[in-house]
């Protein structure tokens, strides 16, 4: 009823793509070496507030779909595993300039905080796509009730967003260490890599065959 194995492969999910430097990592970063640990907390549920409304809006495209077609929610889930192949192959191309990249964003380092967050996790839509191609990988965690699985999905990604950009916040207000960041982004891309090719195994096995 309750499968073990894919809760710990949603987890490890969660780690790659939120351990992966993007536009909030280095929001949370620039602040918290800008203004310290509290800072970075803030902008951290700023961000994780936006995280939460794309989700809940994901979910509702999903729910919507369900009642009409199932099947257009594969086909949703197949193109957004596409775009997740997409994202991991930028992240293993790309070289990460720590200082440079907080240097073009310190104009988007304010004293406010939690706006600054909510207002660069708001403003990137193409996440509710990769939440479309994300989830319905999850949604057999409980098999008895899908409403349980998409709750326990949510509680998951909410302790794991905290925990990872609230470790990123504490590392880089006291550390500054390119050389690291490189090595989590590209071996983060990796896997990520191997999730989305294994997303688009599953959805296109059960459009084609």
């Amino acid at each position: 009823m309750f499968d073990d194995t894919l809760l710990i492969t949603y987890i490890l999910s969660i780690v790659l793509f939120l351990g992966t430097p993007g536009p909030v990592t280095v929001l949370v970063v620039s602040a918290s070496i800008k203004d310290g640990f509290g800072a970075g907390l803030r902008t951290v549920i700023g961000t994780n507030t936006a995280s939460l409304i794309l989700i809940l809006l994901s979910f509702a495209i999903m729910r919507g779909v369900f009642s009409i077609n199932e099947q257009a929610l594969t086909w949703l889930a197949f193109v957004g595993a596409f775009y997740l192949l997409y994202f991991s192959i930028g992240v293993i191309k790309d070289k990460v300039n720590l200082q440079e990249t907080i240097k073009e964003n310190e104009n988007k380092v304010t004293k406010k905080h939690f706006r600054d967050g909510f207002l660069i996790g708001i403003s990137n839509p193409k996440d509710i796509l990769f939440f479309i191609a994300f989830f319905p990988t999850f949604l057999d965690i409980y098999t008895a009730n899908q409403t349980i699985s998409m709750m326990i999905l949510v509680a998951v990604w909410i302790v794991m967003d905290y925990a990872i950009l609230l470790g990123y916040s504490f590392f880089f207000s006291k550390i500054n260490n390119e050389r690291m960041v490189n090595i989590i982004s590209k071996s983060s891309g990796i896997i990520l890599l191997l999730v989305a090719l294994y997303a688009i195994y599953k959805m296109g096995y059960e459009l084609f065959f």
